[in-house]
């Protein structure tokens, strides 16, 4: 978690904070809503209740990224009740675009994947945006691959949780330059 926050502030150049959330107060449902409101087009936009439903999941995490106490980005997801130990990636957003924090964000949660022993992860999305920006190529990026498409759905894209690629995504994430890894790692 202390390098993620490094690599947000080396990438936005101020002083950042990750916090990790299994429950979600009033006042922070209201922060993330609006990162959600001004990111996704209405028809994709979660309530309040919504979110609340959310934490209420297996597994429910949320990790939340501040600038001077203030969400710019989050990332939140649960146990998929379609497939045995997989999670459901439900939502990535940020304010602040093309400086790595959904990155971050991702990287961090296959790390807590990880640690719960989950071997997948799954999400759905749409090959571009309403502004056009490539969302699918961008979860390729990540290591996610395209498991299926939806009418409904959409894209249906999964990443397979396995040591070696995590090490291989972490320093490419975390590092510049390469650097100590957290010591489940090393063995890859």
């Amino acid at each position: 978690m202390r390098r993620a926050v490094e690599r947000a502030e080396e990438r936005l150049e101020q002083d950042c904070s990750i916090t990790v959330h299994t429950h979600l107060s009033d006042k922070l449902i209201a922060q993330l809503e609006g990162i959600d409101h001004e990111k996704f087009r209405r028809e994709l936009w979660y309530t309040s209740d919504e979110f609340r439903e959310k934490t209420k999941q297996k597994d429910f995490v949320c990790f939340v990224l501040s600038v001077s106490h203030e969400p710019v980005a989050f990332l939140f997801g649960y146990d998929y009740k379609d497939e045995p130990q997989g999670f459901f990636l439900d939502e990535v957003a940020t304010h602040i675009e093309g400086k790595g924090l959904g990155k971050i964000l991702i990287t961090l949660l296959f790390v807590y994947c990880y640690e719960l022993g989950y071997t997948s992860v799954v999400l759905y999305t749409e090959d571009l945006d309403q502004e056009r920006r490539p969302l699918r190529e961008f979860y390729e990026h990540m290591g996610f691959y395209i498991a299926t498409t939806d009418p409904t759905l959409g894209v249906i894209m999964r990443h397979n949780i396995e040591e070696k690629s995590l090490k291989a995504l972490y320093k490419r994430v975390m590092y510049r330059e390469g650097g100590p890894f957290p010591p489940y790692l090393d063995r890859a």
